[in-house]
């Protein structure tokens, strides 16, 4: 298989950043300079310009990098492939995904994933859709699951869930069992950010109902789902927010529902990668997750 010196180069010449390398390949910061030096001598040839402290790749660098990408993709299928004829896959597989996913839907299915295979590491990363977008076309990440609408021609978006955003408010608060949509305007809100998956999500179907965003009473905005029903518990506010990340706040009496005549907020999340081509691993943890969800859909 490739030199291992070669795999180090390729991960540090991407981020220009040995410390990034380090993190991704799990070793030293030592280790990754002492490799890097080391082929530079093998080849005969230096790779990087050091400039105050920063990585610049040298002409060779970069034909380096653009060469050894496709060889260490096809590495990665070459042993997917062998571990498939044994069967049992060992690595390393980087996916990303949107708050509501990474924090109330996604861990179990990890979960299940490495009871089935323990030996394959996933590093999880979540931020807004927007963000987890450019991580994918950066290539930092091989898949990821999103809150957001197909919107970039270099990703393929894959329907993965149906979710509904629901309007919530503190157990304690004095409120209506439904409201109309005018009375919408008179309510107190807390939302998220604009790029989040689900500020957008709303902003289109507000719309679609004959109704702006912006005339909603938006008190404060908070950057997560976590914090947005933290605040919601304190305060006579209300938020519109996935229906899969309060599941437990219902079941104890925390928070409540509360329905919205004649507007209905569904959306469906994707599973999405790059276009071309999945990754192997990739496609092993989504096929994973696609048949969970078809045995979720029988027992209903």
């Amino acid at each position: 298989m490739l030199d291992h010196k070669l795999t180090i180069f390729y991960h540090t010449a991407k981020h220009l950043n040995t410390t990034k390398a380090a993190e991704i390949l799990r070793l030293s910061q030592p280790a990754i300079s002492k490799s890097i030096k080391e082929l530079e001598k093998g080849l005969g040839i230096t790779l990087f310009d050091r400039e105050k402290g920063r990585l610049m790749l040298t002409p060779a660098g970069k034909y380096l990098l653009e060469q050894s990408e496709e060889l260490i993709e096809r590495e990665r299928i070459i042993t997917f492939n062998l571990q498939h004829m044994k069967k049992e896959f060992s690595g390393t597989l980087h996916i990303g995904a949107s708050t509501t996913l990474s924090q109330y839907i996604l861990p179990e299915y990890l979960a299940r994933f490495r009871e089935t295979h323990p030996y394959i590491e996933i590093n999880l990363i979540s931020g807004n859709t927007y963000q987890i977008e450019q991580e994918l076309l950066d290539k930092n990440i091989q898949l990821a699951f999103i809150e957001g609408v197909p919107s970039q021609t270099d990703i393929h978006y894959i329907p993965f869930l149906k979710d509904e955003i629901v309007l919530v408010t503190s157990a304690k608060n004095d409120s209506p069992e439904s409201i109309t949509k005018e009375q919408l305007k008179t309510l107190k809100f807390v939302v998220r950010e604009e790029g989040s998956g689900t500020y957008n999500i709303i902003q289109r179907q507000l719309s679609a109902a004959g109704m702006s965003i912006n005339e909603l009473n938006q008190q404060i905005v908070i950057g997560s789902t976590e914090g947005i029903k933290q605040y919601l518990k304190h305060s006579d506010c209300y938020a519109l927010v996935s229906v899969f990340s309060i599941q437990d706040e219902l079941s104890c009496g925390l928070l409540k529902i509360i329905d919205i005549d004649d507007l209905e907020i569904t959306r469906s999340l994707y599973a999405i990668h790059k276009q071309g081509t999945i990754d192997p691993y990739a496609e092993l943890l989504l096929r994973f997750c696609e048949s969970r969800n078809r045995k979720s859909k029988r027992k209903i």
